[in-house]
């Protein structure tokens, strides 16, 4: 099935701690910064990490959708011309309401998100945008997106109906934090994510319940399944649960 090629490098970004100088200045990137336990350190909340619903809510969902729909324009904009000069891709607000149906609002409010995180550059040309989907240029900063199973015959992400209609709920994002950092983390040839629990909340901050909410809804809404005995081998401490197989990708 068709692919498109998504920015991976930001997802990848763990939660760090910096001194009040360093927090400073990712501040100023539009980063989240909180104090940890009295420290003159500073928690700075990068990654899938920022992507929080006690700050930002809907928005939050709202971004990796628009992410998603970006990384679809893009990839339908280089078929029609032919090879992939660069990394850019111009679309309006109506473009990506197309791919994704979203309001206004979040669709401002989700793109401000993904520069902050350094997921997409935005520039301006006359009445569109062009955003710089960061890293798909570069081997290791992308990961595949399946366009294809997304969309169907639909011309918006029909798969994904499920998320749109349930924007407002706190568990939709917290499924496509998780959706995204499986993406991100998926193994080419067998097309197969590996990560616990652990290594999840390290990169986005759920918690472990959370962690498993987002699994059921992710299986329930066809974007992943359990990986079988006979697609990976099944290391040594490694449960059926910490092995995602995902769906409409070889």
């Amino acid at each position: 099935m068709a692919f498109a090629m998504a920015p991976s490098a930001w997802a990848k970004r763990k939660p760090a701690l910096f001194t009040e100088h360093d927090a400073a200045r990712e501040a100023g990137r539009g980063l989240f910064v909180e104090d940890v336990e009295d420290s003159d350190d500073k928690l700075v909340y990068q990654g899938l990490s920022h992507l929080s619903w006690r700050r930002e809510k809907g928005a939050a969902t709202a971004a990796i959708l628009i992410l998603f729909a970006l990384t679809i324009i893009s990839n339908k904009a280089q078929r029609r011309a032919g090879l992939r000069s660069n990394n850019l891709v111009a679309a309006t607000y109506e473009d990506i309401q197309r791919v994704a149906p979203l309001s206004r609002k979040l669709i401002a409010r989700g793109l401000q998100l993904l520069r902050a995180m350094e997921a997409i550059r935005i520039e301006r040309a006359g009445n569109a945008s062009v955003y710089a989907l960061q890293g798909i240029d570069q081997p290791g900063k992308w990961c595949k997106l399946p366009q294809q199973y997304l969309c169907n015959t639909f011309p918006y992400m029909h798969q994904l109906k499920h998320y749109f209609e349930h924007i407002k709920r706190p568990g939709s994002l917290h499924a496509l934090k998780l959706y995204m950092l499986l993406l991100s983390l998926r193994d080419n040839v067998s097309n197969i994510s590996r990560c616990g629990y652990d290594m999840i909340s390290e990169y986005t901050l759920l918690r472990r319940e959370d962690i498993s909410d987002a699994i059921q809804l992710l299986i329930a809404t066809q974007l992943i399944r359990f990986a079988y005995d006979s697609e990976s081998e099944n290391r040594k401490g490694d449960p059926a649960h910490n092995r995602y197989f995902i769906l409409g990708l070889k």
